[in-house]
């Protein structure tokens, strides 16, 4: 296999297939595209997700908790805590995991959440840390929003553009070959997309202007969420290339590196569907996040539409940040 995301038909051959019993105190089980899983408590459901931080060697610890919560987000719920996994590399010193923790500590004072606990250790089994989270949240049990909930004619929005945070990783980590390239204005600009990462503000507006379904652009990028909620909601989607927003500074970073920004991890830009997107939109734009309408959910199909082509959108491959490593 591919460095990144283990392939969609190998999840549902392998892994979906051997998860123990169904519980009924579970209403959201694992499955393709669906990030959290939703368990019910009395009046109010836990929201849960995991996810590791492996594609960036720097903002590592930030970055786990952003992520992570976005999925929180993603189904409408709040965030309340994380759990931490922390793996060093041998030989690693006091200092890197202080600044592990320090960007940990950030990440959750920004979004007014608690590190509950976790673990850390050194061990030979990595070559550079490795930080896996999960994440807790809290929504009340008849409000939370499903991956698998898109519906026919729905409208498809994405929050602010793609590539987001591929392109700060990449301003990040590879700072100093860039900058003999390209200029330092649009290097610091990409540094800066660090402030749009989260996408918890525009999860809690979109729940409460009647989302049907949420999806953190995460590896695979807009193409990849977008197969994964068809997927998930056994429905089709059309998008169209020319209305999905994407930054200068992702354009540029991406041509150096030929890269496509359809296809790069995107965490800080959410997939949302809604009988309504206007509604989504002008109230997300009230509160200065961008948002903008892209494509439509189908009966069937999935379909990137550029000019007269109509190309087929297939499971997502490695994301495309892996090309650089």
């Amino acid at each position: 296999m591919k460095e990144g995301k283990v392939p969609t038909d190998i999840l549902s051959k392998l892994v979906y297939t051997n998860l123990g019993v169904k519980r009924d105190e579970v209403v959201v089980h694992a499955g393709i595209g669906e990030d959290c899983s939703i368990i019910e408590f009395g009046q109010y459901a836990a929201v849960l997700s995991t996810d590791p931080i492996t594609a960036s060697n720097n903002l590592s610890g930030y970055l786990s908790v952003i992520i992570s919560c976005n999925d929180i987000a993603s189904c409408g719920a709040k965030p309340i805590g994380v759990l931490e996994t922390i793996l060093l590399p041998i030989d690693s010193d006091e200092k890197s995991l202080y600044k592990i923790m320090q960007e940990i500590d950030r990440g959750a004072k920004e979004l007014n959440i608690e590190v509950l606990g976790g673990h850390s250790e050194v061990t030979s089994s990595v070559n550079k840390p490795v930080i896996s989270t999960t994440a807790i949240g809290i929504c009340s049990k008849d409000k939370f929003i499903k991956t698998s909930g898109a519906k026919l004619n729905d409208d498809v929005i994405v929050t602010k553009s793609v590539g987001i945070e591929g392109t700060l990783i990449i301003a990040n980590d590879y700072y100093g070959k860039l900058s003999n390239h390209i200029s330092e204005s649009v290097l610091n600009r990409a540094k800066n997309f660090i402030k749009d990462l989260s996408v918890v503000k525009e999860g809690l507006i979109a729940a409460e202007c009647g989302a049907n379904c949420m999806h953190d652009i995460t590896e695979g990028g807009i193409l990849g969420a977008a197969f994964e909620i068809a997927e998930a909601s056994n429905v089709g989607i059309e998008i169209f290339s020319d209305l999905i927003p994407v930054r200068n500074e992702t354009k540029i970073i991406c041509d150096y590196f030929n890269l496509d920004p359809f296809k790069l991890i995107s965490s800080g830009s959410m997939i949302i569907t809604s009988s309504n997107g206007k509604k989504i939109v002008d109230e997300l734009k009230k509160q200065n996040i961008d948002a903008t309408i892209v494509g439509k959910i189908t009966k069937y199909g999935k379909y990137l539409i550029d000019g007269n082509k109509k190309i087929e959108i297939n499971s997502p491959a490695s994301d495309e940040i892996y090309k650089i490593s």
